[in-house]
C-alpha cells in the first residue's frame, strides 16, 4: 500500500510500478508464445498434409512442390520476425551505421514490390530526393518493405501507394501513403503494438509483427515512427532518421 512516511510511500509506488511492468512483460511473452504457436501451426499442418498425400500416392510430388516451397518461405519469414523482435526486446540489436543514399534505397525497395502491386491492381510509386541518412541500409530496407507491403494489403484495386522521401527539421522523413480503407479514429495509437487487432486493423497478416518490428528498428536508429489518417481517405505512416 502506498502510504506512510514519504520515503516508504515513494518506495511502495516504485515497487508497484516495477510489479506492473513485470506483469506486462509476462503477458507479452504469453501472447508471443500463443500467436507464434498459432502462426507456425498452420503452415506446418499444410506441409504435413501435402507430404502425406505424396507418400500415400494421392498426388505427384511435382504437383505440390510450389505449394511446399511457399509454405517453407512463410515459415522462414515467421521465424525471422520472431528472432528480430526478440533481439529488439532484449536490447541486443546491433547496428552498423553509415551514411547511405536514402532515395536510392527506397527506389530499390519499391521496384522489388512492383510485381506484388501489379498483381493486386495497385499503382505503386516512389517520390524521392537525393538525401543521405545515417542508418544501417539493410534494416531500413526492411522497415520500408514492411510498411509498403502492409499498405498494399489494405489498398483496393485501382488504388495507389506512394513512398515519399524528403528533408525534415529532425533529419530525414520517409512516408508511405495509400488510398486504402484507412483505420478507425484513435487506433493509430495501437497500430505498432504487436498482435493488435481491430475491425480494420492494419497490422498485416500473420501475428501482426511487421509494424512492431518497424517501430523497433526505427527507434533503434534514434528516429520515431507514427501513423495518421490522410485527408480524403487512406493512411500515412511516416518515420524519421538522422541526417548523414
Amino acid at each position: 500500500e502506498e502510504r506512510g512516511p514519504h520515503e516508504l510511500a515513494e518506495l511502495a509506488r516504485s515497487f508497484n510500478t516495477m510489479a506492473a511492468e513485470l506483469e506486462r512483460l509476462f503477458d507479452a511473452r504469453r501472447e508471443l508464445v500463443a500467436w507464434a504457436s498459432h502462426d507456425l501451426r498452420t503452415p506446418i499442418a499444410s506441409l504435413q498434409a501435402m507430404v502425406e498425400a505424396v507418400e500415400d500416392g494421392l498426388a505427384a510430388p511435382a504437383e505440390y512442390l510450389p505449394a511446399i516451397h511457399q509454405q517453407i518461405r512463410t515459415l522462414s519469414s515467421r521465424v525471422d520476425d520472431l528472432f528480430e523482435l526478440a533481439r529488439i526486446d532484449a536490447g541486443a540489436l546491433t547496428l552498423e551505421l553509415r551514411d547511405a543514399e536514402l532515395g536510392t534505397l527506397v527506389d530499390e525497395c519499391v521496384r522489388s514490390l512492383h510485381a506484388e502491386a501489379a498483381s493486386r491492381g495497385v499503382r505503386l510509386e516512389a517520390r524521392t530526393e537525393s538525401i543521405r541518412a545515417r542508418c544501417e541500409p539493410d534494416k531500413i530496407e526492411r522497415v520500408v518493405v514492411n510498411l509498403v507491403t502492409n499498405a498494399l494489403r489494405h489498398t483496393p484495386s485501382d488504388g495507389a501507394v506512394a513512398v515519399v522521401v524528403e528533408q525534415a527539421a529532425a533529419g530525414v522523413r520517409v512516408s508511405v501513403e495509400d488510398t486504402g480503407e484507412g483505420f478507425e479514429p484513435g487506433s493509430e495509437r495501437n497500430l505498432f503494438d504487436r498482435f493488435w487487432r481491430g475491425d480494420r486493423a492494419r497490422s498485416g497478416d500473420g501475428a501482426g509483427l511487421g509494424l512492431a518490428i518497424a517501430r523497433g528498428l526505427v527507434e533503434a536508429h534514434g528516429g520515431r515512427i507514427w501513423a495518421e489518417r490522410r485527408l480524403g481517405g487512406g493512411a500515412r505512416v511516416s518515420f524519421t532518421l538522422p541526417a548523414a
